[in-house]
């Protein structure tokens, strides 16, 4: 037991020692477990979107930003968001701000709908498994706290009896809370940039405006109506994107024609492009659509302060 107990402790050491952060796993039981924090309170803000907003929200600069106000982080990465917007908008006591992350390109994206409703179906399978809610949770506590077991047993093993180099540590570390962490500077940069380059590369073609606020009508608008019609509100904001990809987006959907546009005329109480905030124009994303944790903080305050000037933070509501 002794020599069990100095060698996990030895290879913790070992783990932290070449960068590794604890890691919790995401996965639909941990969403699950936020989604259930979700209540009728008028003052819960949920922020919505991918991997963009994963890692762009910053718990912490938002309770600092907006005291009195509750954020919860409801963004699945790899997945698009409007399955949780939709499931939103069906439950009747929810009446909080919905931040919904999103870029013109996702509108056109035939998953736009169906992408999290997994993640919805499992939330609400989960009363009659109690035990898999518990277990997850216990999990979680060991996960937060332990690098190691963001390493994996398999990479630790062929480390020490294979290749005997030590696993590169993980750029991504997730909390309990399902914040992630990116730190872009343990990340390797030729494969950013080839990443990058890839997805430029595989870029589907874009839509005409008639098709894409089609689409808009038919999928978003009516959600956002009924959260409206119950008293919440929900905030659209389109995040930083920086490099190829930038310009690839303004190539395929000019702003005035799709992005302005729909601006202009929807209920949703702000629809907001990075562009227009003066703290958040200018931040830069490593591989031109997501960023690095030190820049979190700022993308936060940004967005709140941008909600506040628009009404979506009423600090009337009580």
């Amino acid at each position: 037991m002794a020599v069990a107990v100095v060698l996990a402790g030895w290879l913790e050491w070992r783990t932290r020692a070449g960068g590794q952060r604890p890691s919790v796993v995401d996965d639909s039981l941990l969403w699950s477990l936020t989604r259930r924090r979700v209540d009728d309170s008028p003052r819960t803000v949920v922020f919505l979107g991918a991997s963009r907003m994963a890692l762009g929200y910053s718990p912490a600069a938002f309770a600092q930003a907006a005291p009195g106000w509750r954020g919860l982080q409801l963004s699945i990465s790899d997945y698009l968001p409007l399955g949780v917007l939709e499931d939103l908008a069906w439950d009747e006591t929810f009446r909080g701000v919905v931040v919904l992350d999103l870029i013109e390109s996702d509108i056109a994206d035939a998953l736009l709908l169906s992408d999290a409703r997994a993640h919805v179906a499992t939330a609400r399978a989960l009363w009659r498994a109690p035990g898999a809610l518990a277990n997850r949770y216990l999990a979680s506590h060991a996960q937060s706290h332990l690098a190691l077991l963001a390493i994996g047993g398999r990479r630790v093993v062929s480390a020490l009896v294979g290749r005997r180099r030590w696993p590169p540590p993980n750029w991504v570390a997730v909390d309990r809370s399902r914040t992630s962490s990116g730190d872009y500077q343990l990340a390797d940069d030729a494969a950013l940039h080839a990443k990058a380059q890839k997805r430029v590369a595989g870029f589907p073609p874009g839509i005409s405006p008639e098709d894409w606020h089609a689409i808009v009508d038919r999928d978003v608008e009516p959600l956002v109506r009924r959260i409206h019609a119950r008293g919440g509100k929900v905030v659209v904001i389109h995040p930083p994107v920086t490099g190829a990809l930038a310009a690839k987006l303004d190539e395929l959907y000019p702003r005035a024609r799709y992005w302005d546009a729909w601006a202009a005329r929807s209920q949703a109480a702000a629809v907001l492009h990075f562009r227009d905030l003066p703290e958040m124009a200018n931040l830069p994303c490593p591989d031109e659509m997501h960023l690095d944790q030190r820049d979190q903080a700022a993308f936060t305050r940004a967005l709140v302060g941008a909600m506040r000037e628009r009404g979506a933070l009423d600090e009337r509501t009580r």
